[in-house]
């Protein structure tokens, strides 16, 4: 009790006496996703909901501004203190997430801003013609690019990205700042995509940055979004069971074809024997 009434001390010296006032503070909220499988002791006292691979934790940004974001963790116990649920919380972090911007960019406009100034265009209301396109590859983050990465988990976003592609599309995990999309047009292969967020992850992000090494596969009409790896395992595994299935079935057919030609011509042998000898040659058969 001690500890915690120190911890909320802190809060009130930090110029925020407002820290248990939920309505005060859900605007501030904020979403972010890590690898649940990575993450256990950050996680342990938090509040955390899961998504597939992932898993989503909060946090309340005190300030944010262009040199960073002060925030403080939405932990268990602040939670009860709130006398609010889990579920609560992530609707209430969606909206704000959404009021901090949704972007998705061209990758090859992003890189022409780093040297020429301009911002990319957001791309995300805008039907694409992926064809016309030179390798095609987009980000998806929030307009101050931080913490961005936790949108993918917005159903209504995910369906908005497969609208603009016009088609399926994996999710590459490139930082908890923001997510790489791809068009699923058929040149990428799924344990090549892995090899690489795992080799960039080791050489180009820095550890507490790292989002996860595993490739997303999204739909692009339903929104449902699940492990590409796992999911190339299922529909493999369901391809070998249909054609054993079709193997039975064919086998299963010929065999009744050859029952059926047996029957008749029993049927006709029966025809041709002399009716007292019929019901002598029904018992034998």
């Amino acid at each position: 009790m001690r500890i915690e009434a120190q911890g909320k001390a802190e809060f009130f010296d930090m110029g925020v006496p407002d820290i248990l006032d939920y309505e005060k503070m859900k605007d501030k909220l904020q979403m972010r996703i890590c690898d649940k499988e990575w993450n256990t002791d950050l996680l342990a006292d938090k509040v955390v909901t899961e998504h597939g691979d992932f898993a989503a934790y909060y946090a309340v940004n005190l300030e944010e501004n262009g040199e960073g974001i002060s925030s403080i963790p939405v932990t268990v116990s602040l939670m009860n203190e709130w006398g609010v649920s889990a579920e609560q919380i992530q609707a209430d972090a969606m909206v704000a997430d959404r009021k901090r911007g949704v972007t998705l960019m061209d990758m090859n406009e992003i890189i022409k801003s780093t040297i020429f100034g301009e911002e990319p265009e957001n791309l995300l209301n805008e039907k694409m013609d992926m064809e016309a396109m030179e390798n095609p590859m987009f980000c998806l983050t929030n307009k101050a690019k931080m913490n961005g990465a936790s949108l993918l988990l917005q159903e209504d976003i995910r369906k908005q990205i497969g609208e603009c592609l016009g088609s399926d599309y994996f999710v590459i995990p490139s930082s908890i700042h923001e997510v790489l999309i791809l068009p699923d047009n058929g040149i990428f292969q799924v344990p090549e995509l892995n090899a690489m967020v795992k080799e960039v992850n080791e050489t180009q992000v820095e550890r507490e940055e790292q989002l996860s090494d595993k490739v997303q596969f999204c739909d692009g009409k339903t929104a449902v979004m699940e492990n590409a790896e796992r999911r190339e395992a299922r529909l493999e595994k369901a391809k070998e069971a249909e054609k054993t299935a079709v193997k039975k079935e064919a086998k299963g057919g010929i065999h009744g074809k050859l029952e059926k030609a047996k029957a008749e011509i029993k049927a006709k042998e029966a025809e041709k024997v002399p009716k007292n000898k019929s019901k002598d040659l029904a018992t034998a058969l």
